[in-house]
C-alpha cells in the first residue's frame, strides 16, 4: 500500500475529497501536534476546515459545536498545542485580510511568537501544507476557489522522504 494519494478535482468531481483531506490533516494536528506546520500558498483565505454544523467536531474543541470552523481558528488551536506556524504567501492584496485575522487571533490568544509570516516573494507559486507527518501539495491555493471551484491536482503523501524533502524546501521561504 502506498503512502501517497493523488486527487484530481474540479467543481463537480472529487471536491469533497480535498475538503476531507484538509479536515483529516488538521484534526490530526489537534490530536498529535507537530513541532511545526508550514502553509505555502500564493493566495490564502479563511476557508472552512471543519463543517461541524451537526457537532461532529466538537470533541476536538468543545467551543466548536454546531458551526463551521475556519482556518484561522484551527491554526490558533494548533498553535495553542505548542506548534510553530510558518505561513508563506505572495505580497498580494488578497492575502492582507487573512494576515490581519491570523495576527490578531494569535495575539489575542497570547501566541503571536508562534506565527512566522513571510510575504516577500512576489513570484511564489509553490503550494502546500506540511506537518511532521504529511505533505499536501499540488496546484491548489488555500482559497474557496482552490478548494471548491478550480480544476486542481492535489497529492497527499505520508512518505517520510517526501515530507523531509518538502520541509527542507519550505524552510527556505522563511529566509530573506
Amino acid at each position: 500500500m502506498s503512502g501517497t494519494r493523488k486527487i484530481f478535482k474540479s467543481a463537480v468531481t472529487s471536491q469533497h475529497a480535498v475538503r476531507e483531506v484538509l479536515s483529516m490533516v488538521f484534526a490530526q494536528e489537534l490530536l498529535a501536534p507537530s513541532r511545526q506546520v508550514f502553509i505555502v500558498a500564493p493566495w490564502i483565505s479563511n476557508i472552512v476546515i471543519f463543517d461541524s454544523r451537526i457537532g461532529q467536531y466538537a470533541t476536538l474543541n468543545p467551543e466548536w459545536a454546531k458551526r463551521e470552523i475556519r482556518l484561522v481558528e484551527v491554526l490558533v488551536a494548533i498553535a495553542a498545542n505548542g506548534t510553530a506556524l510558518h505561513i508563506h504567501t505572495r505580497p498580494d492584496d488578497h492575502n492582507k485580510t487573512f494576515k490581519r485575522r491570523i495576527a490578531e487571533a494569535m495575539t489575542d490568544a497570547g501566541l503571536h511568537d508562534q506565527l512566522h509570516w513571510s510575504d516577500r516573494n512576489a513570484r511564489l507559486h509553490t503550494k502546500g501544507v506540511l506537518t511532521d507527518r504529511v505533505l499536501i501539495d499540488g496546484s491548489m491555493n488555500l482559497t474557496e476557489s482552490g478548494v471548491a471551484l478550480n480544476d486542481e491536482a492535489v497529492t497527499v503523501s505520508f512518505e517520510p522522504d517526501q515530507v523531509a524533502a518538502a520541509r527542507m524546501h519550505f524552510e527556505l521561504y522563511g529566509h530573506p
